[in-house]
């Protein structure tokens, strides 16, 4: 039995299409890799305290910063990669430059580790830090630069960050 020429043609054609089709579904339901690499290189971290994030190395670390203008209490908790789990330093203090513009004042902070009970944290074991000071009472923006910390065995100099905005989209590695 012969098959008429134009019935081939036609189911040639509709093979084609079907394919073609389910080609680009595919590709549409799995994006190109260099367009998934580019989405996920840079992502936003939300900060656990609703402060400031500064993040150190290339997700290795972050540190939340919350400022109480009122009394110029300032609280840092060091997170890790992801900005969701405490970590635990040794070093029993943080040291911050701060430069506020406005005022065009410089200087140093130590905040110190604190103790908590409910954890188990204590001065040179514990991932909270903190540090009240007058002149950053009424203060909502500043710059600062952490010294030196050494976080999980790395230890990373001379971090600068802008206070509220933080660092993650203009960090580089230490």
């Amino acid at each position: 039995m012969k098959i008429p020429r134009f019935i081939l043609i036609w189911t040639a054609i509709l093979a084609i299409t079907i394919t073609q089709l389910s080609c680009e579904d595919k590709e549409a339901q799995h994006p190109k890799q260099e367009e998934k690499q580019e989405t996920d290189t840079h992502h936003e971290h939300t900060a656990p305290h609703g402060g400031t994030l500064v993040v150190f190395g290339d997700e290795f670390a972050h540190i939340e910063f919350l400022l109480e203008e009122a009394n110029g209490k300032l609280t840092g908790y060091v997170l890790d990669g992801e900005a969701e789990n405490p970590v635990r330093l040794s070093q029993k203090t943080i040291e911050l430059k701060i430069h506020q513009e406005d005022t065009q004042s410089d200087f140093t902070l130590q905040l110190s580790g604190v103790e908590n009970v409910l954890t188990g944290e204590a001065e040179g074991d514990t991932s909270q830090f903190a540090v009240q000071s007058d002149a950053l009472r009424g203060v909502s923006e500043f710059h600062a630069e952490i010294v030196s910390i050494t976080i999980k065995g790395q230890r990373f100099t001379d971090i600068d960050f802008e206070f509220p905005e933080g660092n993650e989209g203009t960090h580089s590695d230490h």
